[in-house]
């Protein structure tokens, strides 16, 4: 077989790509193909095969997000609330709603009618309307059948790629070739989004809800990404606008969430005593039994350690790791690793620790009584600062710190951070107390300053308080109404 000449590749990738966006168009178009919201919702049939994608998934999910939070409570409220809904979907799937034990801000569908929404969302929202917006949202996806759809579509963009990759030898052509099947699959994502929106928004309001509710939501959930983004010496642009999103952008999600609402005839019912009644008690951020962050301090009662980090550092304990950011971009990562007793500390940094990189001198210290293996590694522009710290066992704890340059300042930093961990004792451990959601009513002469002033929160009180309950300034606050406080 002869080389394949670079102006024949190119003539094969325009056949290729007009084929492949003319598929990517048939097929984006036939995910819009729901009319909104005029009554003649055409929905398809829901196959047998997506209940079983359900079931098989669910238990990974579950795992994946901490376990089902038990709130029987909250649980039976969201039930009502699905049932309602599950009205207007015009299917007959039993729709089964999980909360999971997660202080993130999410809510996800799987095929098949399984729904999940995370405590840190519902304490988030401040009326039944605002949930129902978020769970027909859901639904939605569920009933149109997009995940399957999205499954398919990337299988077939896969496909496509390689046979692109097997008969294009230019590499020009060949990434031109990924790009175009990825963008393809986030406008496809995207439309999606925008259709159970849509939907969504129509089926609140026709199961007796205020389909207003929905533009507030995504309003609270802009301003609490850029507060946690504030918090955490983060940049968040709400304006972005990103070709590979799987999302539209939230001002773009409020402005036509608020266009859909409009649009409908029936106005709805919000109820926000009884939603915050049923939230009540439930646990807010961290659960303990994973660590948790107070202020710049992590404390693991389970495993029963701690560690801070210093002054102007963010602090975000996530699945895998516990994350540090200061204002200068500098992160350091913290995490635990397994490496038998026998391996000395220096072997693991200088052969096992990283796959790339320069490995500079390790030196070996005592530190609070541990012992200590600390090397730099560079890769590219990067430097990375690592610390191993032997515990108990073949419990090895690791700090990481990411720079560019490691100035005197950066090394006493991390130097400043290894010192402090620690274990606690059972009596320090015992004394964790997990924050959770209080419901008070505002009294004669309560202010935001006097109301945030109680929560149990260390930094930007006010600024939390009225996100958390959906305040825009003093004048929305009034003696009689119910708020959310967060306290031990």
């Amino acid at each position: 077989m002869s080389p394949t000449s670079p102006l024949t590749a190119r003539a094969r990738f325009g056949t290729a790509f007009r084929a492949l966006t003319a598929a990517m168009a048939l097929l984006a178009l036939g995910a819009c193909a729901t009319t909104l919201p005029d009554g003649t919702v055409a929905l398809s049939p829901i196959p047998a095969s997506d209940k079983k994608i359900g079931e098989r998934e669910h238990p990974r999910v579950v795992a994946a997000y901490g376990g089902a939070y038990e709130s029987p409570r909250m649980q039976a409220y969201l039930e009502n609330i699905v049932s309602e809904l599950a009205a207007e979907t015009g299917t007959d799937l039993d729709y089964k709603i999980t909360i999971l034990n997660s202080p993130s801000l999410n809510a996800f569908s799987l095929p098949g009618g399984y729904l999940y929404v995370t405590r840190g969302l519902l304490a988030l929202a401040n009326d039944d309307a605002e949930v129902a917006t978020v769970l027909s949202h859901e639904m939605a996806h569920v009933v149109r059948r997009h995940a399957i759809s999205r499954e398919e579509q990337a299988n077939a963009a896969a496909t496509v790629s390689r046979v692109i990759s097997d008969v294009v030898s230019d590499p020009v052509a060949g990434a031109q070739a990924l790009a175009l099947t990825q963008r393809g699959l986030a406008q496809f994502s995207r439309v999606q989004e925008q259709e159970a929106d849509l939907l969504g928004i129509h089926m609140a309001a026709e199961a007796g809800f205020d389909p207003a509710a929905a533009a507030r939501f995504l309003n609270s959930l802009e301003r609490q990404t850029t507060l946690h983004s504030h918090v955490l010496n983060q940049q968040y642009d709400s304006g972005r606008v990103d070709l590979f999103s799987s999302h539209p952008t939230t001002p773009e999600r409020i402005s036509a969430a608020q266009a859909a609402a409009a649009a409908e005839k029936q106005r709805g019912h919000r109820d926000r005593a009884a939603y915050l009644a049923a939230l009540s008690g439930t646990l807010y951020g961290d659960d303990p039994r994973e660590g948790y962050v107070r202020e710049r301090t992590f404390i693991h009662p389970v495993l029963g350690l701690t560690f801070s980090l210093p002054d102007g550092f963010g602090l975000e304990n996530t699945p895998r790791a516990v994350v540090g950011i200061d204002s200068a971009g500098d992160i350091i990562r913290f995490d635990g690793i397994t490496l038998p007793r026998e391996t000395p500390l220096a072997d693991h940094l200088t052969r096992g620790t990283v796959r790339s990189g320069t490995v500079g001198p390790v030196s070996e210290v005592q530190i609070n009584g541990f012992q200590v293996a600390i090397a730099d590694i560079s890769a590219g522009e990067w430097v990375f600062r690592v610390a191993l710290i032997r515990a108990r066992g073949n419990d090895v704890y690791r700090f990481i710190m990411a720079v560019k340059e490691m100035t005197p300042e950066r090394s006493a930093t991390f130097e400043e951070a290894i010192r402090s961990f620690r274990f606690i004792t059972p009596a320090e451990a015992a004394l964790a107390r997990p924050l959770r959601v209080a419901v008070v009513e505002v009294k004669r002469g309560d202010t935001i300053a006097s109301l945030s002033g109680r929560m149990a929160l260390s930094d930007n009180k006010q600024e939390r308080f009225m996100v958390l309950n959906g305040l825009t300034g003093a004048s929305d606050l009034r003696p009689g109404m119910q708020v959310k406080l967060i306290v031990e």
